[in-house]
């Protein structure tokens, strides 16, 4: 796994610094939805490809038990998001 992480250009200590975002954001999707929601939320950092955008975006896509997807955009990285980015999302 460290050599597909490398090819990435990615060291082991970044990736495991996304993972750990990626699951905090996953967190608080899940909190705003509230916990009766059942659906898989993934999470990932992207370049952002909005000229007025600068670096990277996080992409949140949420598909519910009956096949309805939402995909938000937030135009910050994953370790810049906060619950009020969250809560004006959703």
């Amino acid at each position: 796994m460290a050599g597909i992480l490398m090819m990435q250009g990615g060291s082991l200590r970044q990736t495991a610094q996304n993972l750990w975002h990626a699951q905090r954001i996953k967190r608080l999707v899940r909190d705003r939805l509230g916990h009766s929601a059942q659906g898989l939320v993934s999470v990932r950092e992207t370049i952002c490809m909005d000229p007025a955008c600068e670096g990277p975006a996080t992409e949140i896509r949420i598909v519910m038990l009956d096949f309805r997807e939402t995909r938000v955009t937030i135009h910050k990285s994953l370790s810049q998001v906060s619950a009020v980015d969250i809560a004006e999302a959703f």
